[in-house]
């Protein structure tokens, strides 16, 4: 129900959740060339493809966890975004919960509203679902991505690791 709401949504803003193309998502990845080298993903494989779409957290199922392909109405991808639905950080099955795993921009498309535009809308789709909490985790040495983050409202909650980078722990509470 949650990714048919999604869907809804950013239709509504002339946006268009499709199957995930590896060879689109391949082309977005290597495109955002300081990420891919912020997370250890440099130089962009197809294997950093397959593993952000098919690997599914130790945590959860696979009915929870959702990658999601976002086109534009010319059918070029314009983003991608990865969330776990009733996951939190402190609690694994809270079902009031969102988790961003991801929010990959395309490039081109980067500091013109698209990203605010598309977390907006989870917003609204998290309300109407009795969502109550939206975590994530950024890489501490992300500054774009964690002035993003603060801009639309998320805040710090914890400093922590997962084993491969030093993170911050970020919510916001949905109202």
């Amino acid at each position: 129900m949650l990714l048919d709401d999604i869907k809804q949504r950013l239709k509504l803003d002339n946006l268009e959740v499709k199957d995930n193309k590896y060879e689109d998502i391949l082309d977005l990845y290597k495109g955002n060339e300081e990420f891919a080298k912020l997370s250890n993903n440099y130089p962009v494989t197809m294997e950093n493809v397959k593993r952000d779409i098919e690997d599914i957290p130790p945590f959860t199922d696979s009915a929870r966890n959702h990658f999601i392909s976002i086109y534009n109405i010319q059918n070029e991808l314009v983003a991608v975004l990865d969330i776990i639905d009733g996951y939190s950080f402190q609690d694994a099955n809270n079902k009031n919960a969102i988790w961003i795993g991801l929010l990959e921009i395309d490039k081109n498309r980067q500091n013109i509203g698209l990203g605010s535009l598309i977390i907006n809308d989870l917003f609204d789709v998290c309300k109407n679902n009795r969502k109550t909490i939206v975590q994530l985790g950024v890489i501490k040495e992300n500054i774009k991505a964690l002035d993003f983050w603060n801009k639309i409202g998320f805040e710090i909650f914890r400093e922590g690791s997962n084993g491969e980078f030093d993170l911050f722990l970020m919510e916001k509470s949905i109202r």
